[in-house]
């Protein structure tokens, strides 16, 4: 079917509009000082931790023998990246921007041979598809979602455009179908999405690579019981959608399930609980935060990041603290255990209300005023690793201790 194409758009090539601060310039400035020594508010990351989260991850695939692709949404950072795919002994990654999937792909990472494949993990929309064939150049395989037809119309007419009537360039695609999570994916057991299923399958310039599925809303689970149970209903609903399709004529072997709570419960269940999956994925595995915690999967200690904050004032009459971080350090984003961050080492405070640049920590007890002046530097746990990451142009990297041993630098724009 013909589609009326809106105009492609371009992800600016770095040093086009990137923004990606020189992590040369960085590393000669920070590594080597304290934390107590660095402008606040700034985001932490413990190496050590990180290696340690992607090294479980890796025992995870082992354990329930299927494939593990790593999401490099969290901190968008070549470095991390690495120590994913070594940790975790794959070549696969998910990214959620063109601007991720172009800053890892024209990195070492692909040169060296670590990375391989790469899968950009939500739905494209018409006006990306030149980026990704000159993407699809300068790796062994790129992939992207289709879940619904008329993403499919555009690309064919978008193809035949390109490339007339030679179909020898093939488009590696992932059907994404939605479990319980209401975010995206086509729904399953649906006309629709069976005859979207069947175009795909039957279309010459697609590759199918296999369905795919996100149990975002695992992240309600508090106990390790619950979680197992949503791994299984996820895999339950996955792998019967593909023996509904197979009734149907339409063959999709590979499955690739997951989220951070559900991955993390594989690795306590049973490896029967995955029978007929072929990969896992998982987005804040490598960085975790208080709403990973909260699943009771994950432990404080899991926690690779926190946001170093100063006192900026205090007020002993009111039992409160003023931190100099705010929405803009922490972002917004709620935890089941309350407030917008955790105060490591003074969990009974609570950072109950942000703005923009501030952060105001109530219930202080009137006996910690004394050992706790203007100027002091307090770390903070995150509610989310995501969004909480997304506030900094660059990480100070600890390992296990307070002196910075590098910089790492994100990637950012769309």
């Amino acid at each position: 079917m013909s589609f009326d194409l809106p105009p492609q758009t371009t992800t600016p090539l770095l040093g086009l509009g990137f923004s990606v601060p020189d992590k040369q310039s960085l590393a000669d400035y920070y590594v080597g000082k304290s934390l107590n020594q660095v402008r606040t508010p700034r985001l932490v990351v413990d190496r050590a931790v990180v290696k340690r989260n992607c090294e479980r991850l890796g025992a995870i695939a082992k354990r329930q023998n299927v494939k593990v692709r790593v999401h490099v949404k969290t901190h968008k950072t070549i470095e991390a990246t690495a120590i994913e795919l070594e940790s975790a002994n794959t070549d696969a990654i998910v990214v959620s921007t063109l601007a991720e999937a172009f800053y890892m792909i024209q990195s070492d990472l692909v040169k060296s041979g670590l990375l391989k494949d790469v899968l950009l993990g939500l739905p494209i929309s018409p006006d990306k598809f030149d980026d990704l064939f000159t993407l699809a150049d300068q790796v062994e395989t790129i992939s992207i979602f289709i879940d619904h037809d008329q993403t499919l119309d555009a690309l064919e007419t978008y193809y035949r455009q390109r490339f007339g009537e030679d179909t020898n360039v093939k488009v590696n695609v992932f059907f994404k179908v939605e479990c319980g999570n209401a975010r995206a994916g086509a729904a399953i057991h649906n006309e629709d999405s069976l005859a979207l299923a069947r175009r795909l399958v039957s279309s010459p310039i697609l590759n199918v690579k296999g369905l795919y599925t996100h149990a975002g809303q695992s992240y309600a689970c508090r106990d390790t019981e619950t979680a197992i149970a949503a791994l299984q209903s996820e895999r339950d609903a996955a792998i019967a959608y593909q023996a509904y399709l197979r009734e149907n004529g339409i063959q999709i072997e590979a499955c690739s399930i997951g989220a951070t709570p559900t991955v993390m419960a594989a690795g306590l269940a049973d490896p029967s609980v995955l029978q007929g999956v072929t990969e896992l994925h998982a987005g804040a595995f490598a960085f975790m935060d208080r709403q990973q915690v909260a699943t009771s999967l994950a432990a404080d200690a899991d926690v690779a990041i926190t946001v170093a904050s100063r006192i900026a004032s205090r007020y002993p009459e009111r039992r409160s603290i003023l931190l100099d971080a705010g929405a803009l350090a922490f972002s917004k984003d709620p935890a089941p255990q309350g407030g917008f961050g955790e105060i490591v080492g003074k969990e009974h405070w609570k950072l109950n209300k942000v703005a923009q640049e501030h952060g105001v920590v109530t219930e202080v007890p009137l006996e910690d005023f004394a050992d706790a002046p203007v100027g002091k530097l307090y770390q903070v746990r995150p509610n989310h690793c995501c969004l909480t990451a997304a506030c900094y142009e660059f990480f100070l990297v600890v390992e296990g201790g307070e002196q910075i041993v590098d910089v790492w630098v994100p990637v950012r724009g769309w």
